[in-house]
């Protein structure tokens, strides 16, 4: 294969012909402008031409059974490329928990089927209790472990070269993380996607609050054992992977391209991972899809597939495609509904927009308090808001996880409380790890705090970017809580989940606060809290509370430059 041409883009805007590509809504009212600043960053205008392997091998299906050394027999089926010279070749591992020949499992497949169709060898294996493999199935049971063994068998067969790579979306994806977690000497590469690492922070237990509707429908084979494990304990240790897994993965020469959606549950956990990382043998892809098995094909300026069989080339086959040395990160940016190139992520010449929470009236909500997000703190002390919580009535806000959030946010937003800037003089774009740090009394056994940000359009529209979620009692230590005294000023900080989003010029940025999140049309969310609470949050000179945006661009000089003229405090 010859060597690779010049990866980066061109920079010329396309936003029109991306936009009819994708056939895809943009989140806020009208197109977006690109951020102020950004105009001449690496967008991508189209694809590329291809880098891989062609696809053309017919594939042979054989099942087989694999045994684990406990003597649990694992179902599984060999996929081989016919035609392929004689002698071994590089193999790749579809992990499934779902089961290889049940309707979800082979829906999993087209991946794999197109790595085999370039010449790889691939197995599609059943995990413990599903499918036609032996054991219990049980909440991630033994999937370092097996995976593990799985490919260490792989690496020793005649038709593998010793060289194993992994794939898959969703349970899959965790599965993935998991196996490498073992580090088994053969695994060299692994294509997570919309997967989670730490899933105890990202799936299960959303900032230390409950289990969603979501993970209670996952039966009792999953839900009960996590629902066992409130804290996060040794059993979490072993069913997850944190960032000194993460780390150890890098250092081990594990090659991971990690990919997933911004509308999607449990790719933040992702990023994390990504984040975690730092290495150059990794790559982050995120678009702007909801969840699903199977990838998205609106990938530019390569399909997900072709980035995978780029991947699996490097890794596995040592061709020298170039993609071990083209930029980190490739980013869908909502609003403008562009992709774009970065070198890292999170994206190094990103500058922070510290916005402070303070009680002038923005007015622009009908909210418990319609307060105010300005780039200068209070002067005075004692200002504080309070919102009550029932588990029964909340108030809740509907913090959709997946798919379109709900169209106005407005009815939601008056029960509770809301703080917004003022009109955007330029298109800002908001693109990373959105924090919201915050001084508050709980009085009440315990609470949860979930934010939302939205967008507000000039009609007063308030359309959600992400939520984030945080539990009292968990909120300094997800595995030693530590319930609120009463009267009790704490300093709390939340992680909103990370996005990549354009707010128009003359739209606003508001935080919402609530005690509770309500699933909404969709069974995707977190839980609620079963304790009634007060929450009273304080924004003054002594205890500053505040909301941090990474901006990219140069739109945070004015989010952040001195008020022309102060307006009186309640």
């Amino acid at each position: 294969m010859s060597q690779h041409p010049p990866f980066l883009s061109s920079r010329r805007m396309i936003r029109g012909t991306l936009a009819t590509l994708f056939l895809l809504q943009p989140l806020v009212g009208t197109l977006a402008d690109t951020g102020a600043g950004t105009e001449n960053r690496n967008w991508v205008d189209g694809p590329l031409p291809l880098l891989t392997s062609p696809a053309r091998y017919p594939v042979q299906l054989q099942e087989i059974f694999i045994t684990m050394r406990d003597g649990t027999q694992l179902g599984a089926q060999l996929n081989l490329p016919q035609g392929v010279p004689d002698g071994p070749r590089p193999c790749v591992l579809l992990p499934n928990g779902y089961g290889h020949n049940t309707a979800t499992g082979r829906g999993v497949e087209p991946i794999l089927k197109d790595l085999v169709m370039r010449g790889y060898a691939g197995v599609h294996v059943s995990r413990r209790g599903v499918g036609n493999s032996g054991g219990e199935r049980n909440l991630y049971t033994k999937y370092a472990e097996d995976g593990y063994e799985i490919v260490e068998w792989m690496a020793r067969q005649p038709w593998c070269d010793g060289k194993v790579g992994a794939i898959g979306a969703s349970l899959l994806g965790i599965d993935e993380m998991l196996i490498a977690k073992a580090a088994p000497p053969s695994l060299k590469a692994i294509i997570p996607y919309v997967a989670c690492g730490n899933c105890y922070e990202y799936l299960w237990y959303r900032g230390g609050t409950l289990p969603g509707p979501d993970r209670v429908a996952r039966g009792p084979e999953e839900y009960n054992p996590a629902a066992a494990h409130r804290d996060f304990d040794e059993f979490w240790r072993a069913q997850t992977t944190i960032a000194p897994d993460h780390r150890k993965l890098a250092a081990d020469g594990i090659a991971v391209l990690a990919g997933g959606g911004w509308r999607d549950y449990i790719t933040p956990g992702n990023i994390r991972a990504f984040e975690d990382m730092a290495g150059r043998h990794n790559m982050l892809i995120i678009g702007p899809d909801s969840h699903a098995l199977t990838p998205t094909t609106n990938v530019l300026p390569y399909s997900w597939l072709e980035y995978s069989a780029m991947w699996m080339d490097h890794y596995l086959r040592g061709l020298n495609n170039g993609v071990d040395k083209q930029p980190r990160a490739l980013i869908y940016v909502q609003g403008p509904n562009q992709w774009r190139l970065e070198e890292t992520w999170p994206i190094p010449d990103t500058d922070t927009a510290k916005l402070y929470l303070r009680s002038a009236p923005s007015g622009s909500a009908r909210s418990l308090n319609d307060g105010s997000l300005l780039a200068k703190g209070s002067g005075k002390n004692g200002a504080t808001v309070s919102i009550a919580y029932s588990p029964l009535t909340g108030p809740f806000l509907p913090t959709v996880l997946n798919g379109p959030p709900k169209a106005d946010q407005r009815e939601d937003e008056a029960n509770v409380l809301t703080w917004t800037t003022r009109p955007l003089e330029v298109a800002t774009e908001v693109t990373g790890r959105i924090m919201f740090t915050f001084w508050a009394e709980v009085r009440g056994t315990d609470a949860d705090f979930v934010a939302q940000l939205t967008d507000v359009a000039p009609d007063g529209t308030s359309t959600q970017v992400h939520p984030g979620f945080l539990n009292a009692s968990h909120a300094h230590s997800r595995s030693y809580p530590t319930p609120p005294e009463p009267g009790r000023i704490e300093k709390y900080e939340m992680e909103i989940l990370p996005t990549s989003y354009v707010f128009n010029a003359g739209h606003r940025i508001r935080l919402a606060l609530a005690g509770g999140a309500a699933a909404g049309t969709t069974v995707v969310g977190a839980g609620k809290s079963p304790f009634p609470a007060v929450i009273k949050i304080y924004q003054d000179r002594r205890h500053a509370s505040y909301l941090e945006l990474p901006i990219v661009g140069t739109s945070w000089r004015s989010l952040t430059s001195p008020e022309e003229e102060e307006r009186e405090e309640r």
